[in-house]
């Protein structure tokens, strides 16, 4: 797991979105309730998830406590995700692959909030002005970063252009997220029985 934790975080850092301080990068090690825990420049370590220390490692055990399905969590800066501060309102789902691997995106919040934000199995949100992300497997957390920020940079520039942004239908958005609640399930079962979940597939 430290070579999958360093080749991520080397991932994300290269796309410019694991570059600051306060950035950080984990991963859950489900049959010993720990976590890999990764900041900018720094070597992985292992912390426990009921007592993880202070600040970001604190939300993500937080996160992966609320959440059984999470493999993998990303405390990011990315440029076009963090202008959804400005804006103070979430990202309504306007593209299918944002339905399907992101689900119901929440309102800029407070990490004393993070229940709230997490309760609906969305994978992607602001935390205390940081992107927080989540997802099942490393690779999955992976791509829901880059899909997240992709996203953003569309809206926030149609935002802030006056465009008009539409929602996609109530059912594409309805099948989607029933889609990913199935993937989170099927990764909390996983994890539960102490074993890392295995990568979703297809659409």
């Amino acid at each position: 797991m430290q070579e999958e934790i360093i080749q991520a975080a080397s991932r994300l850092s290269g796309k410019g979105l694991l570059n600051r301080s306060g950035d950080a990068l984990s991963l859950r090690i489900p049959d010993q309730g720990q976590m890999l825990f990764v900041e900018p420049g720094e070597l992985p370590r292992t912390l426990e998830l009921a007592n993880p220390g202070n600040g970001t490692a604190a939300l993500h055990a937080q996160a992966y406590r609320l959440r059984q399905d999470a493999g993998a969590i990303a405390s990011l800066s990315p440029r076009w995700s963090l202008q959804l501060q400005g804006l103070g309102e979430a990202m309504p789902g306007i593209f299918d692959e944002q339905a399907r691997h992101l689900g119901h995106c929440w309102q800029p919040t407070r990490a004393e909030h993070l229940q709230a934000a997490l309760a609906k199995g969305g994978n992607g949100g602001l935390v205390d002005g940081r992107l927080l992300i989540l997802g099942v497997t490393r690779n999955r957390m992976l791509f829901n970063a880059e899909l997240f920020e992709k996203c953003a940079m569309a809206y926030v520039l149609a935002r802030l252009g006056g465009g008009q942004v539409r929602k996609l239908p109530w059912i594409v958005r309805y099948v989607a997220g029933n889609r990913l609640l199935k993937d989170e399930a099927r990764a909390a079962l996983s994890h539960s029985l102490g074993q890392r979940s295995a990568e979703p597939s297809g659409y």
